[in-house]
């Protein structure tokens, strides 16, 4: 076997093998955020509605929910259907990034993987991020490589941009990276600034269809229109509500990104799983590990900067690790800068292009340092990173074969069910978790945020056989599980 071939095999084994748990262990790492695009793509296999962003919202592209729509009509409706077509997702941004470093950069295949063992081996708690159906997670790393790809066909180029962009705004982190890497490259007059216009004049016609079709879509489920909707009108409004930038507090973000997101997005901090709402006892990171992490990219950086004239040089092969250097660096930088020095384990998902970054400066270190002895450190070094995530992993495997565990989620649909109850009220982390696991067999409508109006509907037309399901106490009533209760719907 060659060892392009070898390589690509070992990038999308070791994909799989990182995911394979939180794609078919159903209560794993699910919940409700997940569980609105698995109803969505149910009722678009059913044809009862046709939604174009997630419900509830007017951003938030439902893409996820038209993908996993197929898979539900041959295979039934199940988590695992949800989640297979992002792990397709995954194994082809891994074998994407193999591919592209040997050919752009000219890497062998070898040092293509290693680089690439920052996505490849990303820790639990990224990877169930990355194989979160939320909405668009790990789409927008897939949407800057084919940025990439498709920067010389404009309207195939302002495509991606456009329904990246409405899926995830970060994908526009691609398109500013993407123009500074022209520059540099010496933009060639008139051809090239066409070319630019005309990408940019596809996307904005793509958001511009976006826009026309949304009152005809089912905004809020089944029988919804644009009238049931309270958020921002478009992603854009939606974008501005978010940011926050104060000027003082972009040190202190900065901070917060290097002590606080990147040690638990690359999986050197010890922090226990479940903090990423994953069904584990297990921890990821090692107290050492950081500094192993650390060590890798210093000696990775001062080696390019010490070997920086050869960029110039060499820039042909250096502009695509070039590029995924420059989208990581956007993405962290305007993560730190614009949530006003907040950041939060909760909010990883805003920056998960920093594991694209991470495989540019490692890309970027192997084409242009030739010294062996720095080469063979950082490759070390990169290695012993892997293994600290991959035992990760392994205690996890270890953990769901030898010692599954039943949430209480679960335990809360076997009470209902050993009841006899089709329809409740509850909060929204229970509410649509319990009606997607169940296939809709029972309806609980969320008393707190309401993204599908017809199961309030539902469970008020069955006022006398519904329950609440409370975490306070109602009357002499005994909790079902420990902090749960069922109560009469009042």
């Amino acid at each position: 076997m060659s060892e392009r071939r070898l390589a690509l095999c070992l990038v999308v084994a070791l994909t799989i093998a990182r995911s394979l748990l939180f794609v078919f262990k159903s209560s794993l790492a699910f919940d409700s955020d997940q569980a609105i695009f698995g109803l969505m793509a149910k009722h678009i296999a059913a044809g009862r509605a046709f939604p174009l962003f997630m419900y509830g919202t007017s951003y938030i592209l439902a893409v996820e929910a038209w993908l996993a729509a197929p898979l539900f009509l041959i295979a039934g409706v199940s988590v695992a259907a949800l989640k297979l077509p992002l792990l397709a997702m995954n194994v082809a941004i891994a074998a994407l990034l193999v591919t592209l470093l040997e050919r752009e950069a000219g890497l062998r295949p070898r040092d293509a993987l290693f680089a690439s063992l920052f996505f490849v081996l990303a820790p639990p708690g990224t990877a169930t991020e990355l194989l979160a159906p939320i909405g668009g997670n790990v789409e927008p790393l897939l949407y800057v490589l084919l940025l990439w790809l498709t920067r010389k066909r404009p309207a195939l180029c302002g495509a991606i941009l456009g329904i990246g962009f409405l899926q995830r705004e970060f994908t526009v982190y691609g398109l500013v990276a993407l123009v500074l890497v022209e520059v540099a490259s010496g933009m060639r007059g008139r051809a090239d600034g066409r070319r630019l216009l005309s990408a940019l004049r596809v996307a904005a016609e793509v958001w511009l269809i976006a826009q026309f079709l949304r009152p005809l879509a089912s905004p809020a489920g089944p029988g919804t229109t644009v009238a049931d909707l309270v958020t921002p009108p478009n992603n854009l409004a939606n974008l501005a509500g978010r940011i926050c930038f104060d000027v003082h507090a972009v040190a202190a973000g900065i901070g917060r990104l290097i002590t606080v997101h990147w040690p638990v997005l690359f999986g050197t901090k010890l922090v226990p799983l479940n903090t990423f709402l994953i069904e584990s006892s297990v921890s990821q990171g090692a107290a050492w590990s950081g500094a192993v992490l650390a060590g890798a990219f210093g000696l990775m950086v001062i080696c390019i900067g010490a070997n920086a004239a050869r960029i110039h040089r060499d820039w042909m092969r250096c502009r695509f690790p070039v590029y995924l250097v420059l989208v990581g660096a956007i993405s962290a930088f305007v993560y730190a800068a614009g949530r006003c020095g907040e950041l939060a384990i909760g909010t990883m998902r805003y920056d998960l292009l920093s594991v694209v970054g991470a495989v540019g400066i490692a890309a970027l270190f192997f084409t242009i340092v030739r010294a062996q002895a720095p080469r063979a450190a950082a490759i070390a070094l990169i290695v012993l990173w892997a293994a600290v995530s991959t035992s990760a992993h392994v205690r996890l495997w270890t953990e769901a074969l030898a010692r599954p565990t039943v949430p209480d989620k679960i335990l809360i649909i076997r009470n209902l069910e050993a009841r006899g109850i089709r329809y409740a009220m509850a909060d929204y982390w229970i509410a649509y978790y319990t009606t997607f696991m169940t296939n809709e067999r029972i309806i609980v409508a969320a008393d707190d945020i309401g993204r599908i109006p017809a199961y309030e509907r539902d469970v008020l037309a069955h006022r006398s056989e519904a329950v609440r399901i409370a975490r306070t106490p109602c009357g002499g009533r005994r909790p079902v599980i420990e902090g749960v209760y069922f109560c009469p719907l009042e």
